[in-house]
């Protein structure tokens, strides 16, 4: 197992060293969580690469913290620990799962706004494009995603239902980001198959660098972890497709 231990007053855990590294992955958390779900897909990326979860302030650890009341108080507050815990200049991967690629998307809009990082891919699993679900999908959703797992810590679906609602009344901008988009799903996700996930490629000015499918349904990646990580690692290798070149920090 990798090293790198929470750092317990901030919402951002780091799992490896960020020592002697240029490249980082982040990864952003679905609807519901409490601890990061991705801490075992860590597991499997290369040493040289250290992953940096971002958790919902309110829950578990960070339970005596103010909860954010909406997807861009989250974002803004993950911004916040991200830039005190990483010096300037780190290349940036992000993996935002479900409510997670909303937040991802976010993020890097406000990253790419300031250049303090080279933000070089968007990874994006597990849901539809920037304000494409409708409010009558969000009592089914909330049904559905009960009964999926990695929600153990959740058991009678609170926290989910407060990241439903976020996710409901966030109000998206469609400002289009330079990153690249790479697109992860499950092939039997009710909530977005590989050819929903095809608008995202809309929202960046820069190249899709691929659609990776992996068999089973919204919550794919906790049974195929090492391939969602060997994929991850390709990515930050440039092994799947044109990442250009980092902007001037």
């Amino acid at each position: 197992m990798r090293g790198g231990d929470p750092v317990e007053e901030r919402a951002v855990v780091v799992q490896g060293s960020l020592q002697g590294t240029t490249d980082a992955v982040l990864f952003l958390p679905p609807a519901g969580s409490v601890d990061s779900p991705y801490l075992s897909v860590g597991e499997y990326l290369p040493d040289t690469l250290p992953a940096l979860h971002c958790e919902m302030p309110g829950r578990g650890r960070l339970a005596g913290q103010e909860e954010p009341g909406s997807v861009t108080a989250a974002v803004d507050r993950w911004l916040d620990d991200i830039t005190a815990l990483l010096p300037h200049g780190r290349r940036l991967h992000l993996f935002g799962h479900s409510l997670g690629a909303l937040s991802a998307y976010e993020l890097v809009i406000r990253l790419e706004a300031h250049l303090r990082y080279a933000v070089r891919s968007l990874s994006v699993s597990g849901a539809r494009e920037p304000g494409h679900t409708p409010r009558t999908a969000v009592a089914a959703a909330f049904a559905a995603l009960q009964h999926t797992t990695g929600q153990e810590n959740d058991p009678d679906g609170t926290w989910l239902a407060r990241d439903v609602r976020m996710r409901r009344e966030h109000r998206v901008t469609h400002r289009p980001v330079h990153a690249p988009i790479a697109l992860f799903c499950g092939t039997d996700d009710p909530f977005a198959r590989p050819a929903d996930m095809a608008p995202w490629a809309s929202f960046t000015t820069g190249p899709l660098l691929g659609t990776f499918a992996f068999p089973g349904g919204h919550d794919y990646y906790l049974s195929h972890r090492a391939a969602v990580a060997t994929v991850l690692t390709d990515l930050v290798d440039g092994r799947c497709g044109p990442l250009p070149a980092s902007p001037p920090i």
